[in-house]
C-alpha cells in the first residue's frame, strides 16, 4: 500500500509542486518535510513545475535528492540534497550561459563574498562562525561564470579542511548558484595543549620527512629541459604527529584481497590512462613517412621483437589484437608502439588473458607491459616482500643492466598499502626504482614493477627514461638554507586531519562501511598556499613549471590616483589585465606590444604572458596568436612602435570579429568633427566603436592620428569589455 501511495505522490508532484505539502500521504512525511525545508530556505521559481526526487541513506541518515526544472527545460534547473534533519547539504542552480562572452562582471568579488556569507547564514545559521575563508589568491578570469569561495572549518583555532563549505556566486546577478556543505559530525578533536612546539615540529619534519635535492623538468616550446631543485621526499599525505613528532600517513591506500587497490590495480589504471593520453593513430601515409624518415620499426618488426622477450610469455595462442604507433610526450622526437595481445579461452575452464606492451619504436626496447591475473579461492601468497623484491631486481638487471646500476629503490613507497584484513598476506608487491644522475635523484624517471606473490611472476613493468642534458649542482645552496627559507616563507602549522579505522572484511568488494570509524588526528603539516619547490642554486620558491613563483595578487599602482582612468585601471587589474610593476605610467604613450599585452588577457590566450622586458620568444608567441585570430596582420607587427587612436580601434573591432562588417564601404556616417582626418579604410571601425561606446571622443573630435596613452588604452579596453 505504501508503495502505491509513494507512486501516487510522485506522479502528483510531477503535475505541480505548488500545492501545499499537507495534502501528501502521511506515509511520505519524510518527502513532505524535505520539500518544505528546502522551499523554506531556497527560492524555487514558479516556472519550475517539473519535479523529481530520490532518497538514499548516508552515514545513518536519510538524504533526499530533489530537483526542479521548467517544463521546456530552457530556464535551467535546481537540484538540492537535504538530510532528514532539514540540513541542506548541496544546492545548484543551473542557468544557460554563453561561455564565449567576455565582459567585466556586474558584481565585484568583495560584493560576491558578502552574498556568499549571507547565504550561509540563511541556510545554516550556526556554520558561518565555525569557518574561515581560504584565500588561495586565485586569479579572476573573464571566462568564469561565478566567483568561488571555499570556507574551511576551524576547531580551537586550528584548520580542519575535511569539513568545508563551498559557495559559487554568479558574477552577473550576485545570486548564489552553488553550495556544498561537507561536514562530519560526532568527531572528537584532541586538545592542542600538549602538542609539541613549532620548533620541535620543524626539527621532526627535517628528520622524519624532509626535502631532498632532485632533478625535475619543464617543457618550453616543445623542448624538455631539466633543472635542479629541492623538493619533499614524501607526498602531502604525510605529516608530523603533533604529540609524538613521528611521521604519519593520514591517507593510506587500503588493499583488497582480490587485488583491488594494490600494485596491480594501480598499474592497470596507469596503463589505461596512458592509452587515453596517446596521440591519434597515424594514417598509413603518415606512418610510412615517419618510418622512412625516423627509421622506426614496422608493425611486423615490433610484433616480432615483442614476442622475442621470454619474460612476456607470448605463446602462439596470443594474437595481436591492436597496434598503434604514437609520438611520445614530452619528448616528441621519440615514438612508441602500443601492442595489445589477446588469448581467447578454449573452453569454459580456460581463462581469457591479455597483455599490453609499450615498445620503443626505434630500438625495440620494452618501456612497459601489463598482463592480467586472477586468483582462485584458497590461493595464498608463496613469496614475501623480500623474495618478491629479489625477483624484481633480478628481472631489472637482466632487462636493463646499465640503467639499473643508476637507480635507487624508493623507500618512501614502502608500507603504502594496508590490508583490510590483517590476517591476509599481500598477493602482489609494487617496487619503484628512481633514476639517479650524478648522485641526484630524478623522480620523473623511474622503473616500476609489480610482482605476483601468489604465482611468482612479473605482472607489470613501467619505465620512463629521458635523454636529457642535466645542469650541474656544484653550486647548489645548502639544505639548511632551504629549510630556513621554507619555514619562514611557507611554514608548518597545526591542522586537524581525518583518518578512518576500517573494520572491513577483505572478501567483500565493495566493502561494508557500516563499521567504519572516523578518527581525527592533530598534526603539523606544510601550509598549502605556496608550492613546496625550491631552486637548487638560489633557494627561491619555484612554481611547478620550474619558474620563479609569483603570488597571484591584484596589481596595486602608485601613480594612478587622480587619473581619469583610475577606476578602469583598477577594475582591469583585478582580472589580471595589467602591466607589471608598481607604476602604470598612465600618461605615457602605449607601445603596440603593451596594448596587446592588455588585450590578449581578454582573449582565450594561454601562452606565456610576455613581460615588458621579456624575451622576444614570448612576444613572438603572443603575436602568432593574434595573427592566427585575425587581430593583427603580418605586416602590422611592430612591437616597439606607438599606436595611433585609429589603429587601436581597428584592433579592438577585429577582436570583436566585426571587421568584415566594418570593411563595407559607403554605408557609414561618422559624426566626429574630424572625420575627414580618419583613414578612409577605418571609417567603419571608428563608427562601430563609437556606436558601442568603446570610444567617445573629446569635444566632438576623435583625433585619429594622436598617439594613444596607456590610460586611454585602459579606458578603451574597459569599454570594450562593458559593451
Amino acid at each position: 500500500m505504501k508503495r502505491k501511495i509513494a507512486l501516487f505522490v510522485t506522479l502528483f508532484i510531477l503535475v505541480t509542486v505548488l500545492i501545499p505539502s499537507q495534502v501528501f500521504a502521511e506515509g511520505d512525511k519524510g518527502l513532505q518535510e524535505a520539500i518544505k525545508a528546502a522551499k523554506g530556505k531556497l527560492s524555487i521559481p514558479d516556472s519550475f513545475t517539473e519535479f523529481n526526487y530520490n532518497v538514499i541513506t548516508e552515514d545513518d541518515r536519510q538524504v533526499w535528492y530533489l530537483s526542479w526544472n521548467s517544463k521546456n527545460g530552457n530556464d535551467g534547473s535546481i537540484s538540492v540534497r537535504i538530510d532528514d534533519q532539514g540540513t541542506i547539504l548541496s544546492y545548484y542552480y543551473y542557468r544557460p550561459y554563453d561561455y564565449n562572452q567576455r565582459k567585466l562582471p556586474a558584481v565585484s568579488r568583495q560584493e560576491a563574498k558578502v552574498k556568499a556569507e549571507e547565504f550561509i547564514k540563511k541556510i545554516n545559521p550556526d556554520a558561518l562562525s565555525q569557518v574561515k575563508l581560504v584565500d588561495n589568491h586565485q586569479q579572476n578570469s573573464l571566462m568564469e561564470v561565478a566567483y568561488y569561495f571555499n570556507f574551511i572549518r576551524m576547531v580551537n583555532g586550528i584548520p580542519f579542511d575535511a569539513n568545508n563549505i563551498f559557495v559559487e556566486v554568479n558574477r552577473e546577478t550576485g545570486d548564489v548558484q552553488g553550495y556544498q556543505y561537507n561536514w562530519l559530525k560526532n568527531l572528537a578533536f584532541p586538545a592542542a595543549d600538549k602538542a609539541i612546539s613549532l620548533e620541535e615540529a620543524q626539527k621532526a619534519y627535517k628528520e622524519k620527512l624532509g626535502l631532498r635535492l632532485i632533478y625535475d623538468y619543464t617543457v618550453d616550446s616543445d623542448m624538455v629541459k631539466a633543472y635542479a631543485a629541492y623538493a619533499p621526499k614524501y607526498n602531502s599525505n604525510y605529516c608530523i604527529d603533533a604529540f609524538t613528532g613521528e611521521k604519519i600517513n593520514i591517507s593510506p591506500i587500503y588493499y583488497y584481497a582480490d587485488g583491488r587497490g594494490g600494485a596491480e590495480y594501480n598499474m592497470k589504471r596507469k596503463m589505461a590512462s596512458e592509452a587515453k593520453a596517446e596521440q591519434p593513430a597515424l594514417s598509413p601515409e603518415e606512418l610510412k613517412a615517419v618510418e622512412e624518415i625516423s627509421k622506426l620499426l614496422s608493425k611486423e618488426d615490433a610484433e616480432r621483437k615483442t614476442r622475442s622477450y621470454k619474460i612476456l610469455e607470448l605463446t602462439d595462442d596470443f594474437k595481436l589484437n591492436n597496434a598503434n604507433l604514437s609520438r611520445d610526450w614530452p619528448l616528441k622526437k621519440d615514438f612508441t608502439w602500443y601492442l595489445h595481445f589477446v588469448k581467447e579461452p578454449k573452453d569454459k575452464n580456460d581463462e581469457y588473458q591479455y597483455l599490453s606492451v609499450r615498445l620503443d619504436a626505434r630500438t625495440g626496447e620494452i618501456r612497459g607491459f601489463y598482463r592480467n591475473t586472477s586468483y582462485k579461492d584458497g590461493d595464498a601468497a608463496k613469496f614475501d616482500e623480500a623474495a618478491s623484491k629479489a625477483a624484481v631486481e633480478k628481472f631489472l638487471k637482466e632487462l636493463y643492466p646499465d640503467r639499473f646500476s643508476t637507480v635507487e629503490y624508493d623507500e618512501s613507497d614502502r608500507n603504502y598499502y594496508i590490508l583490510y584484513n590483517a590476517n591476509e598476506k599481500l598477493p602482489q608487491y609494487n617496487f619503484r626504482y628512481i633514476r639517479k644522475v650524478d648522485g641526484v635523484l630524478f623522480p620523473n624517471n623511474s622503473m616500476t614493477v609489480s610482482y605476483d606473490a601468489v604465482n611468482g611472476k612479473i605482472i607489470s613493468f613501467d619505465m620512463t627514461w629521458f635523454d636529457l642534458d642535466f645542469p650541474s649542482v656544484d653550486k647548489a645552496v645548502s639544505l639548511d638554507h632551504v629549510y630556513e627559507k621554507m619555514f619562514k616563507e611557507i611554514g608548518l602549522e597545526l591542522q586537524y586531519k581525518v583518518t578512518y579505522t576500517d573494520e572491513l572484511t577483505s572478501k567483500i568488494v565493495p566493502p561494508d562501511y557500516s563499521n567504519r570509524k572516523t578518527e581525527v588526528k592533530l598534526v603539523y603539516s606544510v601550509k598549502q598556499d605556496k608550492p613546496l619547490l625550491f631552486d637548487a642554486n638560489t633557494g627561491i620558491i619555484l612554481d611547478y613549471d620550474g619558474k620563479p613563483y609569483k603570488e597571484n595578487k591584484p596589481v596595486e599602482y602608485t601613480d594612478i590616483s587622480g587619473s581619469f582612468a583610475e577606476k578602469q585601471i583598477i577594475a582591469l587589474a583585478e582580472y589580471g589585465i595589467a602591466l607589471e610593476g608598481t607604476e602604470f605610467k598612465p600618461d605615457q604613450e602605449v607601445s603596440q606590444k603593451d596594448f596587446f599585452r592588455l588585450l590578449s588577457k581578454t582573449l582565450n590566450y594561454y601562452g606565456p604572458y610576455p613581460a615588458s622586458n621579456g624575451s622576444n620568444k614570448d612576444i613572438d608567441e603572443m603575436y602568432s596568436f593574434l595573427i592566427r585570430e585575425g587581430i593583427v596582420k603580418e605586416n602590422e607587427k611592430s612591437p616597439d612602435s606607438t599606436l595611433t587612436r585609429e589603429d587601436s580601434v581597428k584592433f579592438i573591432i577585429r577582436a570583436l570579429k566585426y571587421d568584415k562588417v566594418a570593411d563595407i564601404k559607403g554605408i557609414y556616417y561618422c559624426n566626429f568633427k574630424d572625420a575627414d582626418k580618419i583613414n578612409a579604410d577605418l571609417i567603419g571601425y571608428v563608427v562601430i566603436a563609437n556606436g558601442l561606446k568603446i570610444i567617445n571622443g573629446n569635444n566632438g573630435y576623435f583625433n585619429p592620428k594622436d598617439k594613444l596613452t596607456r590610460a586611454e588604452a585602459a579606458v578603451m579596453i574597459y569599454n570594450y569589455l562593458q559593451r
